[in-house]
């Protein structure tokens, strides 16, 4: 099995992650009306990462949510690559409460899991949604944001978008590209947020960027709330890499008030001093 290579970035936003589960099932396995609460992993991978720095195995997000105390009552893996769900099944074989999902996480999300976190199951879930790219679809989020049962954290992938999307001209952007960000975004209102409709010589209209991937961020924190209608949804962290290239924004949205609060302090607490920005 070739694992991923991962940097301080991923591991501080691992640590992250594994705080917050910690205190959410802390919060509510002392909820009386709650019958259980999942943790979902949309883009699982193989459950364990090679650390860049040093070469040693260590646990991803999956394997870190197993530890967990108090544990999660159920937990969801899915991952598009056979291959990798294939690992998962592996190292979480012994665990029945553990399901593993071949396939696309946005069909299996919103046609096998979600549906059995409706309101009046009185389950909840923190759902992590950490793409490879922008592969992720906006009606998969808003699904999330509409049932009010879910915490979600979402990987905003903004060097992928930077890469193949945000090009000064749009017209070099490849179809394929553009359709994937329609996607992720949910439409094609992204192109308003960054682009002005500017005429060349030849009287021919080109749309010209005029906005940094700032800005994008600033919008999608405001979908997040008026759209997919989660009502708390702090500033996102952005994420660099050693040469201080943005990689992406860590997003949190929830329905509780004090989820927020208990992120934020994470937020703000966790990777001081490791060049998190």
């Amino acid at each position: 099995m070739k694992y991923d290579e991962i940097g301080e970035w991923s591991e501080i936003k691992l640590d992250m992650i594994k705080k917050y589960a910690g205190a959410y099932t802390s919060i509510l396995s002392k909820k009386e009306w709650c019958k259980g609460y999942a943790y979902i992993d949309a883009f699982a991978g193989a459950g364990q990462h090679i650390r860049k720095a040093t070469g040693e195995l260590i646990p991803g997000s999956p394997l870190n949510a197993l530890l967990v105390k108090p544990p999660f009552t159920e937990y969801h893996y899915i991952d598009l690559d056979n291959e990798r769900a294939d690992e998962l099944e592996k190292l979480t074989k012994e665990r029945h409460n553990v399901r593993v999902y071949h396939g696309d996480c946005n069909e299996k999300l919103v046609k096998e899991i979600f549906p059995g976190l409706m309101y009046d199951t009185f389950k909840r879930a923190l759902c992590v949604l950490d793409p490879y790219g922008i592969n992720l679809e906006w009606k998969t989020v808003e699904y999330a944001g509409k049932l009010g049962t879910i915490d979600i954290l979402i990987n905003f992938p903004i060097m992928d978008i930077n890469r193949n999307v945000l090009f000064d001209d749009l017209s070099k952007t490849k179809k394929q590209d553009m359709a994937r960000m329609n996607f992720f975004w949910g439409d094609v209102s992204w192109q308003d947020v960054l682009y002005r409709p500017r005429e060349d010589l030849f009287g021919e209209i080109h749309k010209i960027r005029t906005e940094d991937f700032k800005r994008l961020a600033i919008e999608y924190q405001n979908r997040l709330k008026t759209i997919a209608g989660f009502k708390f949804v702090p500033e996102p962290v952005l994420m660099r890499n050693s040469r201080n290239g943005p990689l992406y924004y860590l997003f949190f949205a929830s329905a509780q008030q004090v989820a927020q609060k208990i992120i934020m302090d994470i937020f703000l607490n966790t990777g001081k001093g490791h060049g998190r920005r």
